[in-house]
């Protein structure tokens, strides 16, 4: 998916791109879906603009509009890291703390519910720590 953005601000080797997500997309049926980096539109400055940095791969210079192009699969890959990996080890710790904890003649429901939570946390966690594999937002033209 492409779209424009103004180049806001240079710093080092970021630029800085200010965008606008529209409150609706009336031309694809899965912007609507999308809601974060889909619908830019670079018309007015209200509260619907925001700013996402990124490396300055075309020498970039304040005032320039400039073409980004959002990979598809971002959305899908960066939803399930942050929100599906965690709530599956939820699920599995949760079981298996279920079971461990029947088996020793505990309460399982406790168990299973802080032993999910421990999951959860550590999943998340790990994944945080692990270098960055997500296709990111790139600059691939300065248009005139």
């Amino acid at each position: 998916m492409r779209k424009s953005g103004l180049v806001i601000a240079v710093e080092q080797n970021e630029v800085l791109i200010r965008a606008q997500r529209e409150s609706s997309c009336g031309s694809c049926a899965g912007k609507s879906a999308c809601g974060t980096l889909g619908s830019w539109d670079i018309k007015k400055k209200d509260k619907n603009d925001y700013d996402i940095r990124l490396p300055n791969t075309l020498n970039a210079r304040v005032g320039d509009m400039v073409t980004v192009e959002v990979p598809d699969q971002l959305i899908l890959t960066a939803s399930m890291t942050f929100y599906g990996y965690p709530v599956l080890a939820f699920l599995i710790w949760g079981a298996f703390s279920f079971t461990f904890a029947e088996k020793l003649g505990l309460s399982g429901d406790l168990f299973s519910a802080v032993g999910g939570l421990i999951g959860a946390m550590v999943t998340w966690l790990w994944l945080m720590k692990r270098p960055n594999t997500m296709m990111m937002p790139m600059m691939i033209q300065i248009e005139k």
